[in-house]
């Protein structure tokens, strides 16, 4: 089913339209108007159901109720263009969002469009229909955060220390930015990249699908957290909370990569003077 600008152009070259010719501007305007009527009572008199099988219409109404949960207009959008292309690109766009470490502590409409700018950018050649539907794409990232980050974690937050937790909590109520979300991303992200883990950090594996484990219990640059938190937006909640979010990160890394729970004591025991000082 084609939007109507692009039934419009498909019709211009169909008739070889040139809008430009001054000369035939009556009779373009007389095409050009029935463009409008061709397209309202006959083009859609046939509609998206009509117009495709059963089975088809069964397999969009399974991928629409996928999507419940994001904005309508946004809902539509990947419907139309799964329906039309086959494509299910909220998770094409959810890959290259991946990509993106710091996509959980974005929270600005300055962040997501020019996030929406760069995903265009790695999408257009190998989804042309993407082609001038920039906003539209900067309104699902937008929405996907959202979703995304409400979700997260998955087994409800944990009790760390009051003062982190105050430090979670706070930056969701006033920023709808997930802490946790970021934290538990990373260390996925973190534990299938081995190349980001410093040399020092590797010790051998003893598993034969894997060639290094990763020494946590290292006392310094611990998950990468130097060039990582260099790196990281600067705002006002993340200002000064460098050694705030190397504990989230060894939550994460001993309760869902290692199971050392045990550790996660005898480091907090560490860590917690340092914090409490700051």
């Amino acid at each position: 089913m084609l939007r109507f600008e692009e039934y419009v152009s498909r019709r211009k070259k169909e008739d070889r339209l040139n809008e430009f010719d001054l000369d035939s501007r009556n009779e373009n305007i007389r095409i050009c108007v029935n463009y409008v009527f061709e397209y309202f009572n006959n083009y859609l008199s046939i509609t998206e159901a009509e117009d495709r099988t059963a089975l088809l219409n069964e397999k969009i109404d399974k991928y629409r109720k996928q999507l419940e949960e994001y904005d309508p207009e946004v809902r539509d959008w990947l419907v139309n263009i799964y329906a039309d292309h086959g494509n299910a690109m909220n998770r094409i766009i959810r890959n290259v969002l991946k990509q993106n470490e710091f996509f959980f502590l974005f929270n600005t409409d300055q962040e997501f469009r020019s996030l929406s700018y760069d995903c265009y950018a790695k999408l257009i050649k190998k989804h042309p229909f993407l082609k001038d539907q920039t906003e539209l794409l900067f309104m699902f990232i937008k929405d996907h955060h959202r979703i995304i980050s409400q979700g997260r974690p998955r087994w409800g937050t944990p009790f760390i220390t009051e003062s982190i937790n105050n430090w979670i909590d706070n930056t969701w109520t006033k920023y709808q930015v997930n802490l946790l979300a970021f934290a538990e991303d990373w260390v996925v992200f973190f534990f299938d990249n081995e190349d980001l883990w410093p040399v020092t950090h590797r010790i051998k594996s003893q598993e034969e699908w894997r060639k290094y484990e990763y020494d946590y219990r290292q006392k310094s640059n611990l998950f990468n957290l130097n060039s990582l938190y260099a790196k990281m937006p600067k705002k006002s909640f993340t200002r000064g909370k460098k050694q705030e979010f190397e504990v989230l990160l060894m939550y994460y890394w001993l309760h869902d990569i290692e199971g050392d729970k045990d550790y996660w004591q005898e480091y907090l025991g560490k860590v917690l003077p340092a914090i409490s000082d700051s």
